[in-house]
Parts: structure tokens; C-alpha cells; sequence
């Protein structure tokens, strides 16, 4: 028997899509913003994300030696930290805050392919044309920023690293950077198969619409 209630009703799908249209607005303005003040304070102490080789440094029980101007904050993880460092460039401390710039244009993105689904939603045509494309879209989004995004700190960190002299044998960090899947297979994933969903119900609504 088919449901006769709506779990949601228009006007509050309606009330979500202006709120995720202000949000990404915000969003999108806030996160370029963040990374661009950065740029302006180079020549002050930048933070970066490090991680601490196992054997050498403080967790095979030496001392980090670290050049004027520059110290370890450690963080929970345990070999993961954050590298304080002086006379930062204008490029690390964009690639420093690179991640939120990203995922704020990310969150603009989003909100901006998702209104239209939602207008549709609240006007009672779920299925309507471009619904399924712009979730395909939306996908794409989100695997690229949610994997692109971490990378820009790790890129900083490594090019702080090189203008303090850190990257040589013996160095008590790791080198390299982690490039995550998860928000390919996750995110981007998950999308993809609700876009197809999507699109299978544009093409069914479509024949159900040249029959009448």
C-alpha cells in the first residue's frame, strides 16, 4: 500500500533549498577569502601538517632539531603534527589554507547544482530534466574537492619543509603526501548511483508522459 503522507512537504524542501543556497553562497565567498588573507600575512609564521618519521626524531627518542623560527605543535594523532615555521611565502600559506578554499567553493558548487533538484522535488516533478545530470555533477564535485582539497597543505608542507632544509637524509618527517580514495568511492560513488536512479526515473516519467 502506498504511503499516503509526505515524509517532507514542499514548503519545508523549498525552505532547504534557500538555506543551501545562502550556505553555498557564503560558502563559496568565505573559502577563497580565508586563502587569500593567508597570502597576505607571508612573511609570518605559517602552519602546516607533517608527519614524523618512526625512526628518527622524537619517536625513536631524539630530539627534533629545527631551525629559528620554526616548532612542532603535536597533534592527537601521534606522528601527526603541525610545523609552525617563519618568513612563510605567499604560495605555502595559500597551499596552508588551500584545503578550505576548495572545499568552500565546493560547498557553492554544490548548492548551486543542487537548488534546481529541489525546486523540482517541492513542485512534485522529482524526476525532472537535468535532475540526474546535475547529481552527476554534483558527484564529480565531490570526489575532486574532497580529494584534491587535503593534498594542497601536504604540497605546502612539503615546500616549507624544502626552505628550511628538512628534506634531506636523516630528516626526522616523512616525505610524500596521502591521497585519500575515499571520498572517490564514497562520495563521488554513492552519487553517481542516485544519479542513475534519477536518470531511469526521467526516462520512465518521459514515457509515461508520451502515453497520455
Amino acid at each position: 500500500m502506498a504511503r499516503s503522507t509526505t515524509y517532507v512537504s514542499p514548503s519545508t524542501v523549498r525552505g532547504i533549498g534557500q538555506l543551501l543556497g545562502l550556505a553555498g553562497i557564503v560558502a563559496a565567498v568565505a573559502g577563497p577569502v580565508h586563502a587569500v588573507n593567508g597570502a597576505t600575512h607571508a612573511g609570518a609564521a605559517v602552519e602546516v601538517p607533517v608527519e614524523l618519521d618512526g625512526g628518527v626524531g622524537p619517536l625513536a627518542g631524539a630530539p627534533v632539531a629545527l631551525p629559528d623560527g620554526a616548532r612542532l605543535l603535536p597533534l592527537p594523532e601521534g606522528a601527526r603534527a603541525a610545523l609552525s615555521a617563519g618568513d612563510s611565502t605567499v604560495a605555502e600559506q595559500l597551499l596552508a589554507r588551500g584545503d578550505v578554499a576548495v572545499l568552500g567553493l565546493a560547498v557553492g558548487l554544490g548548492a548551486w547544482l543542487l537548488r534546481p533538484v529541489l525546486a523540482s522535488i517541492a513542485a512534485g516533478r522529482p524526476f525532472g530534466v537535468g535532475s540526474s545530470r546535475r547529481l552527476a555533477w554534483l558527484a564529480v564535485v565531490v570526489a575532486v574537492a574532497g580529494s584534491l582539497g587535503p593534498l594542497l597543505p601536504q604540497v605546502g608542507a612539503l615546500a616549507v619543509l624544502d626552505r628550511l632544509d628538512l628534506v634531506g637524509p636523516g630528516s626526522p618527517f616523512v616525505m610524500g603526501v596521502t591521497f585519500s580514495f575515499l571520498p572517490v568511492l564514497v562520495g563521488g560513488g554513492l552519487l553517481l548511483v542516485l544519479a542513475e536512479a534519477f536518470r531511469q526515473g526521467e526516462r520512465i516519467d518521459s514515457d509515461v508522459q508520451g502515453l497520455v
